[in-house]
């Protein structure tokens, strides 16, 4: 009978396929929290994020404004209306409230160390309005690695985000910046939306947006066509990097002059491209002519399956405290185990397959018949 029909075989293969599943069982069970690399800075980011939450969210309540809380369940005050004189787009709020969450700065030092960036790189940013918590994070992860950031922001919102005309983006760095919790503000803005140019805002947003601009000092960039707007923003991040080489780009959002085009978002995967390949582009923004030049580029837009992808809560009711989720401990298998188990396993296999693999080898030799002893196998 030959190798292949031996039935006492098929229970010996069996047998170490239990097996297999019985050891990989006990390493499953026995796996243990273990920190991720870089946990102390990331931890130190988020308690950065979580402090400045915690001034907007007390600065909203004594200036008398009213929160939300069907939208905004744990009443960060970041969440706006859903519709203003400066809302520039639809909006989701589970992504909305996804994104309020002070961890996602751990997932951005995460994201800068693993691109190798170091104290004192220069790194070009672009925001908008529409996702203030994205903006608190990534500001704590820049301040926390120490960074060069040269930032240009989008006024306009879209909904559920920083689209309160008299509480803006702008405010709020303004307020950051005053209490002494960042140091980074914006260098540049502009009116955002439709060709970066306030494109479907009446004529009362697009004041509101010069009014906002004016009142925390930052110049507002005066374009006439999408063309111009990401010139002028190209422009400006070489202007202000001094000869040095930026190391990333960040992008929050999908301001039409970052991305270029709206059809150019489902080109561009959020979180880290170290190359974003070749496409025919309908327009190239800021973001696809830095990529051109070899520069990395993070883009945080799609929200909610970035946050499962790193472990975080989506749509919380409550705003997380610093150091919960994946990006800080995980479970993880105990690799001395492991390795135990992987020479024990392939030991086995070795004793207990090779004489079979050696009879079926020479049962299947030229000439030989199936029943034909093996050289030195006992008949």
């Amino acid at each position: 009978m030959s190798w292949r029909l031996d039935k006492r075989r098929k229970w010996i293969l069996l047998g170490l396929a239990a097996l297999a599943l019985l050891l990989q069982a006990l390493l499953d069970a026995t796996r243990a929290p273990m920190r991720q690399r870089d946990y102390e800075l990331k931890l130190a980011a988020a308690e950065s994020a979580a402090e400045a939450f915690q001034a907007l969210r007390d600065w909203r309540l004594l200036s008398g404004a009213q929160v939300d809380l069907v939208n905004d369940p744990a009443g960060t005050g970041l969440i706006g209306p859903e519709f203003s004189q400066i809302t520039n787009a639809q909006g989701n709020l589970e992504a909305k409230l996804t994104s309020l969450n002070p961890n996602w700065a751990a997932v951005l030092v995460e994201y800068f160390r693993q691109l190798g960036l170091n104290p004192g790189d220069p790194v070009a940013v672009a925001l908008s309005g529409s996702f203030p918590g994205l903006n608190i994070a990534l500001f704590a992860a820049m301040e926390t690695l120490r960074l060069r950031p040269v930032v240009i922001t989008s006024i306009g919102a879209s909904m559920w985000g920083a689209n309160d005309p008299d509480y803006t983006w702008l405010d709020m760095e303004t307020i950051l910046f005053d209490k002494g919790i960042f140091t980074t503000r914006s260098q540049l803005a502009s009116f955002g939306g439709g060709n970066d140019m306030g494109r479907g805002l009446s004529p009362d947003g697009r004041r509101m947006i010069e009014n906002a601009a004016a009142r925390n000092g930052v110049p507002l960039l005066e374009v006439e066509n999408i063309e111009q707007a990401i010139t002028k923003r190209m422009a400006f991040y070489t202007e202000q990097a001094r000869g040095r080489a930026y190391r990333c780009c960040v992008n929050i959002g999908g301001g039409v002059a970052s991305l270029g085009s709206t059809h150019n978002q489902v080109l561009i995967g959020s979180g880290v491209n170290t190359d974003l390949g070749q496409h025919n582009w309908p327009r190239k923004g800021t973001m696809i002519l830095f990529a051109e030049k070899g520069v990395p580029v993070i883009h945080l837009l799609r929200m909610v399956p970035l946050a499962r992808r790193h472990g975080l809560p989506v749509s919380p009711d409550y705003l997380p405290p610093p150091g919960d989720g994946d990006v800080f401990v995980k479970q993880m298998y105990r690799l001395p185990l492991v390795a135990a188990v992987l020479i024990v396993y392939c030991s086995l296999c070795v004793m207990i397959l090779a004489p079979e693999l050696r009879r079926g080898l020479f049962d299947r030799l030229p000439g030989r018949r199936p029943d034909t002893p093996t050289p030195g196998a006992s008949v």
